[in-house]
């Protein structure tokens, strides 16, 4: 556990001014206003982050979307700029993963429908596919798979690094300090949740939902996850 702790310390004294402010600041500062706006009471401010006729009109809901198009972004110049095939290959399997989620979490688009076609949003929806996510028992099934996901990438695999010889493997595993990032992911879920369950602030609307905030940090996690890979990875092939 030491030597856990040791890596994870050594590398936090690497951070520049410039990771502070993505690593830990940012998202920090971003899920306090978006909490405080939610829990305020105020009715005019809950319905910023939590809309009352469809809360995925939401600011909160709407920077998912933000988020995961920037992760299609910086994919598609990873595919274009990575010369290895294999890399390529991961690569273009992101782009298209992140226009599938990107459509998922829009509902392919229904949830702009109804905003711009209020009664003709039931028209429109015949021609809209239903998500899977939210189909049957999908949505607490990926949540598992995700959650899953992360504690080998995030948590445990930047602390296996010395015992990897793999160089694919190697470039996989993330720079210790993202555990940051994944600290703050189980904190966006807790706070909300043990706020609502002692009752402290009047919950905004989200109700079962309330995991939202946690998405947010979620697919902020991956995207800096990313960035890690484009910029401050590089593969290192045996010759």
């Amino acid at each position: 556990m030491k030597s856990y702790i040791n890596i994870l310390l050594q590398d936090i004294k690497k951070i520049t001014f410039k990771e502070h402010l993505y690593y830990w600041i940012l998202p920090l500062l971003v899920l306090t206003i978006l909490m405080t706006l939610y829990f305020s009471g105020i009715p005019q401010l809950v319905q910023l982050v939590c809309p009352s006729e469809n809360w995925e009109w939401g600011i909160l809901e709407n920077l998912q979307l933000v988020i995961i198009l920037i992760i299609l972004i910086f994919s598609i110049y990873g595919f274009i700029n990575k010369k290895n095939r294999i890399l390529k290959l991961g690569f273009a399997f992101v782009v298209v993963f992140s226009v599938f989620i990107l459509l998922e979490e829009m509902d392919y688009g229904a949830h702009f429908a109804q905003l711009i076609g209020g009664e003709k949003e039931v028209i429109l929806k015949q021609y809209i596919p239903h998500n899977i996510h939210n189909v049957g028992n999908n949505a607490k099934l990926f949540k598992r798979v995700v959650i899953l996901i992360m504690a080998l990438i995030f948590v445990v695999a930047p602390f296996m690094e010395s015992k990897v010889e793999n160089p694919y493997i190697l470039y996989l595993i993330p720079k210790p300090r993202i555990i940051i990032i994944a600290v703050l992911t189980i904190a966006a879920d807790l706070i909300p949740r043990l706020i609502v369950a002692y009752d402290i602030f009047e919950d905004g609307g989200l109700g079962v939902n309330i995991n939202e905030f946690q998405e947010l940090m979620v697919y902020y996690i991956f995207l800096i996850y990313l960035l890690q890979l484009i910029f401050d990875k590089q593969l290192q092939l045996k010759k």
